[in-house]
Protein backbone atom coordinates (compact mmCIF):
# COMPACT_ATOMS: atom_id res chain seq x y z
CA UNK A 1 0.00 0.00 0.00
CA UNK A 2 1.55 3.21 -0.92
CA UNK A 3 2.55 5.64 1.92
CA UNK A 4 0.42 8.56 1.71
CA UNK A 5 -1.19 10.97 4.25
CA UNK A 6 -4.94 11.38 4.80
CA UNK A 7 -4.25 14.97 2.40
CA UNK A 8 -2.64 12.57 0.38
CA UNK A 9 -5.94 9.95 0.01
CA UNK A 10 -8.23 13.06 -0.39
CA UNK A 11 -5.67 14.35 -3.26
CA UNK A 12 -6.34 11.71 -5.09
CA UNK A 13 -9.88 11.11 -4.60
CA UNK A 14 -10.61 15.10 -6.04
CA UNK A 15 -7.77 14.16 -8.45
CA UNK A 16 -9.62 11.41 -10.32
CA UNK A 17 -13.27 12.16 -9.92
CA UNK A 18 -12.22 16.01 -11.11
CA UNK A 19 -10.34 14.09 -14.58
CA UNK A 20 -13.13 12.07 -15.16
CA UNK A 21 -15.55 14.37 -14.47
CA UNK A 22 -13.89 16.41 -17.45
CA UNK A 23 -13.44 13.32 -19.56
CA UNK A 24 -17.31 12.23 -19.47
CA UNK A 25 -18.28 15.73 -20.44
CA UNK A 26 -15.85 16.11 -23.16
CA UNK A 27 -15.14 12.56 -24.26
CA UNK A 28 -11.41 13.60 -23.43
CA UNK A 29 -9.36 15.09 -21.29
CA UNK A 30 -8.56 13.04 -18.44
CA UNK A 31 -5.17 12.75 -18.44
CA UNK A 32 -3.79 16.01 -18.82
CA UNK A 33 -6.40 16.76 -15.52
CA UNK A 34 -5.23 13.71 -13.39
CA UNK A 35 -1.35 13.54 -14.08
CA UNK A 36 -0.28 16.84 -13.08
CA UNK A 37 -2.16 16.30 -9.50
CA UNK A 38 -1.28 12.96 -9.38
CA UNK A 39 2.65 14.05 -10.15
CA UNK A 40 2.31 16.00 -6.93
CA UNK A 41 2.15 12.81 -4.98
CA UNK A 42 4.16 10.34 -6.74
CA UNK A 43 6.53 10.09 -9.95
CA UNK A 44 5.80 9.88 -13.34
CA UNK A 45 6.80 6.61 -13.65
CA UNK A 46 4.19 5.75 -11.11
CA UNK A 47 1.29 7.97 -12.18
CA UNK A 48 1.62 7.56 -16.01
CA UNK A 49 1.57 3.59 -16.64
CA UNK A 50 -1.79 3.81 -13.77
CA UNK A 51 -3.70 7.37 -15.67
CA UNK A 52 -3.21 5.54 -18.98
CA UNK A 53 -4.42 2.21 -17.48
CA UNK A 54 -7.86 3.83 -16.36
CA UNK A 55 -8.10 6.21 -19.56
CA UNK A 56 -7.87 2.47 -21.32
CA UNK A 57 -10.63 1.11 -19.28
CA UNK A 58 -12.85 4.26 -19.38
CA UNK A 59 -13.00 4.18 -22.86
CA UNK A 60 -13.09 0.38 -23.14
CA UNK A 61 -17.30 0.60 -22.88
CA UNK A 62 -18.21 3.48 -25.07
CA UNK A 63 -15.58 2.66 -28.10
CA UNK A 64 -17.49 -0.20 -28.67
CA UNK A 65 -20.83 0.84 -28.50
CA UNK A 66 -20.03 3.59 -30.90
CA UNK A 67 -17.54 2.09 -33.55
CA UNK A 68 -20.05 2.31 -36.07
CA UNK A 69 -19.62 6.57 -36.27
CA UNK A 70 -15.66 6.31 -35.97
CA UNK A 71 -14.30 8.09 -38.96
CA UNK A 72 -12.02 5.07 -39.93
CA UNK A 73 -10.60 7.06 -43.13
CA UNK A 74 -9.07 9.58 -40.29
CA UNK A 75 -7.91 6.64 -37.81
CA UNK A 76 -5.75 5.15 -40.69
CA UNK A 77 -3.82 8.42 -41.60
CA UNK A 78 -3.13 9.09 -37.44
CA UNK A 79 -3.14 6.00 -36.12
CA UNK A 80 0.50 4.40 -37.99
CA UNK A 81 2.31 7.73 -36.90
CA UNK A 82 0.76 7.91 -33.47
CA UNK A 83 1.34 4.29 -32.35
CA UNK A 84 4.80 4.75 -33.32
CA UNK A 85 5.34 8.11 -30.85
CA UNK A 86 3.92 5.84 -28.19
CA UNK A 87 6.97 3.47 -28.36
CA UNK A 88 9.44 6.43 -28.68
CA UNK A 89 7.74 8.05 -25.87
CA UNK A 90 7.50 4.70 -23.28
CA UNK A 91 11.41 4.64 -24.02
CA UNK A 92 12.12 7.79 -22.90
CA UNK A 93 9.80 7.66 -19.70
CA UNK A 94 11.60 4.43 -18.70
CA UNK A 95 14.96 5.86 -19.12
CA UNK A 96 15.01 9.46 -18.28
CA UNK A 97 15.47 10.85 -14.41
CA UNK A 98 12.19 11.41 -12.85
CA UNK A 99 13.35 15.36 -11.07
CA UNK A 100 13.84 16.93 -14.40
CA UNK A 101 11.34 15.29 -16.41
CA UNK A 102 8.43 15.86 -13.44
CA UNK A 103 10.00 19.62 -13.78
CA UNK A 104 9.84 19.95 -17.61
CA UNK A 105 6.08 18.05 -17.87
CA UNK A 106 5.28 21.18 -14.70
CA UNK A 107 6.35 23.65 -17.95
CA UNK A 108 4.28 21.60 -20.44
CA UNK A 109 1.03 21.69 -18.07
CA UNK A 110 2.02 25.75 -17.38
CA UNK A 111 1.84 26.10 -20.91
CA UNK A 112 -1.44 23.90 -22.18
CA UNK A 113 -3.18 25.65 -19.20
CA UNK A 114 -2.20 29.46 -20.09
CA UNK A 115 -3.78 28.34 -23.47
CA UNK A 116 -7.11 26.28 -22.09
CA UNK A 117 -7.54 29.84 -20.16
CA UNK A 118 -7.26 32.15 -22.80
CA UNK A 119 -7.98 30.51 -26.04
CA UNK A 120 -11.50 31.34 -27.20
CA UNK A 121 -11.68 27.78 -29.27
CA UNK A 122 -11.04 28.67 -33.01
CA UNK A 123 -9.05 26.41 -34.89
CA UNK A 124 -7.71 27.49 -37.87
CA UNK A 125 -9.12 24.35 -41.17
CA UNK A 126 -6.43 22.80 -42.54
CA UNK A 127 -6.47 22.84 -46.25
CA UNK A 128 -6.73 19.14 -48.02
CA UNK A 129 -2.98 19.09 -49.28
CA UNK A 130 -1.88 19.60 -45.95
CA UNK A 131 -4.21 16.79 -44.02
CA UNK A 132 -1.58 14.02 -44.33
CA UNK A 133 1.30 16.10 -43.06
CA UNK A 134 0.09 17.56 -40.67
CA UNK A 135 -1.43 14.77 -39.21
CA UNK A 136 1.64 13.08 -38.74
CA UNK A 137 3.35 15.73 -37.38
CA UNK A 138 0.63 16.00 -34.80
CA UNK A 139 -0.49 12.59 -34.29
CA UNK A 140 3.56 11.72 -33.51
CA UNK A 141 3.91 14.53 -31.38
CA UNK A 142 0.85 13.07 -29.42
CA UNK A 143 1.70 9.78 -29.12
CA UNK A 144 5.17 10.87 -27.90
CA UNK A 145 3.79 13.41 -25.12
CA UNK A 146 0.99 10.93 -24.33
CA UNK A 147 3.49 8.12 -23.47
CA UNK A 148 5.69 10.77 -21.69
CA UNK A 149 3.10 12.50 -19.34
CA UNK A 150 0.39 9.99 -19.98
CA UNK A 151 -1.73 12.93 -21.11
CA UNK A 152 -2.66 15.80 -23.75
CA UNK A 153 -3.04 13.39 -26.15
CA UNK A 154 -6.45 14.17 -26.17
CA UNK A 155 -6.10 17.37 -26.68
CA UNK A 156 -3.69 17.46 -29.57
CA UNK A 157 -5.72 15.09 -31.54
CA UNK A 158 -8.91 17.36 -31.00
CA UNK A 159 -7.56 20.30 -32.25
CA UNK A 160 -6.56 18.18 -35.37
CA UNK A 161 -10.43 16.68 -35.32
CA UNK A 162 -11.55 20.62 -35.09
CA UNK A 163 -9.59 21.70 -37.78
CA UNK A 164 -10.85 19.43 -40.13
CA UNK A 165 -14.34 20.10 -38.92
CA UNK A 166 -15.00 16.83 -37.73
CA UNK A 167 -18.95 16.31 -36.57
CA UNK A 168 -19.98 16.25 -32.83
CA UNK A 169 -20.85 12.41 -33.12
CA UNK A 170 -18.33 11.48 -35.37
CA UNK A 171 -15.50 13.63 -33.05
CA UNK A 172 -16.47 11.51 -30.14
CA UNK A 173 -16.31 8.56 -31.20
CA UNK A 174 -13.41 8.87 -33.22
CA UNK A 175 -11.38 10.09 -30.13
CA UNK A 176 -12.82 7.44 -27.97
CA UNK A 177 -11.94 4.76 -30.35
CA UNK A 178 -8.03 6.36 -30.75
CA UNK A 179 -7.67 6.51 -27.01
CA UNK A 180 -8.67 2.94 -26.51
CA UNK A 181 -6.13 1.78 -29.32
CA UNK A 182 -3.41 4.11 -28.30
CA UNK A 183 -4.29 3.56 -24.46
CA UNK A 184 -4.09 -0.45 -25.10
CA UNK A 185 -0.62 -0.19 -26.79
CA UNK A 186 0.63 2.18 -24.05
CA UNK A 187 -0.35 -0.76 -21.73
CA UNK A 188 1.25 -3.06 -23.05
CA UNK A 189 4.41 -1.35 -23.29
CA UNK A 190 4.44 -0.26 -19.71
CA UNK A 191 3.77 -3.87 -19.05
CA UNK A 192 6.73 -5.05 -20.59
CA UNK A 193 9.38 -2.63 -19.14
CA UNK A 194 7.97 -3.62 -15.22
CA UNK A 195 6.47 -0.33 -14.67
CA UNK A 196 2.97 -2.08 -13.35
CA UNK A 197 4.34 -2.55 -9.72
CA UNK A 198 2.19 -3.79 -6.92
CA UNK A 199 2.15 -0.09 -5.55
CA UNK A 200 0.74 0.94 -9.40
CA UNK A 201 -2.19 -2.09 -9.00
CA UNK A 202 -3.51 -0.85 -5.90
CA UNK A 203 -3.76 2.67 -6.45
CA UNK A 204 -5.54 1.38 -10.05
CA UNK A 205 -7.96 -0.97 -7.72
CA UNK A 206 -8.77 2.50 -5.70
CA UNK A 207 -9.27 4.76 -8.82
CA UNK A 208 -11.39 2.68 -11.09
CA UNK A 209 -14.74 2.87 -9.13
CA UNK A 210 -14.00 7.20 -8.90
CA UNK A 211 -13.25 7.17 -12.42
CA UNK A 212 -16.62 5.50 -13.45
CA UNK A 213 -18.10 7.87 -10.14
CA UNK A 214 -16.70 10.80 -11.92
CA UNK A 215 -17.38 9.76 -15.66
CA UNK A 216 -21.10 9.10 -14.85
CA UNK A 217 -20.95 13.12 -13.08
CA UNK A 218 -18.94 14.47 -15.49
CA UNK A 219 -22.19 12.83 -18.78
CA UNK A 220 -25.05 14.05 -16.23
CA UNK A 221 -23.97 17.40 -14.99
CA UNK A 222 -20.78 18.74 -16.66
CA UNK A 223 -22.54 19.02 -20.06
CA UNK A 224 -24.92 21.75 -17.86
CA UNK A 225 -22.20 24.07 -17.41
CA UNK A 226 -21.02 26.95 -19.47
CA UNK A 227 -18.17 25.29 -21.56
CA UNK A 228 -15.19 28.20 -21.39
CA UNK A 229 -16.37 28.90 -17.67
CA UNK A 230 -15.81 24.69 -17.23
CA UNK A 231 -12.39 25.20 -19.83
CA UNK A 232 -11.65 28.29 -17.43
CA UNK A 233 -12.02 26.34 -14.13
CA UNK A 234 -9.93 23.40 -14.95
CA UNK A 235 -7.25 25.42 -17.04
CA UNK A 236 -6.62 27.25 -13.05
CA UNK A 237 -6.42 23.51 -11.54
CA UNK A 238 -4.00 22.55 -14.20
CA UNK A 239 -1.95 26.37 -14.13
CA UNK A 240 -1.82 25.85 -10.00
CA UNK A 241 -0.23 22.16 -10.30
CA UNK A 242 2.14 22.93 -13.33
CA UNK A 243 3.74 26.07 -10.96
CA UNK A 244 3.42 23.22 -8.17
CA UNK A 245 5.61 20.79 -10.50
CA UNK A 246 7.90 22.75 -11.69
CA UNK A 247 8.89 24.09 -7.88
CA UNK A 248 8.67 20.70 -6.64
Amino acid sequence: MPEFSVANWALYVIAVLLAYSVRGGAGFGGGVVLVPLLALLAPLQVVVPLASALNTLAAISQGFREWRKVDWREMLRILPFALSGVVVGIFFLNSIDPKPLSRSFGLFIVAYALYVIFSKGGVAEIPKRWLTPVAAVLSFCAGVIGSVFGGAAGPIFAMYFNAIRMAKDTFRASMTMLMLTLGTTRFVGYFIVGMYTAKVLFLLAVAVPLAYLGGYAGARFVRHIDQRVFNRIVGVVLLASGVALTLK
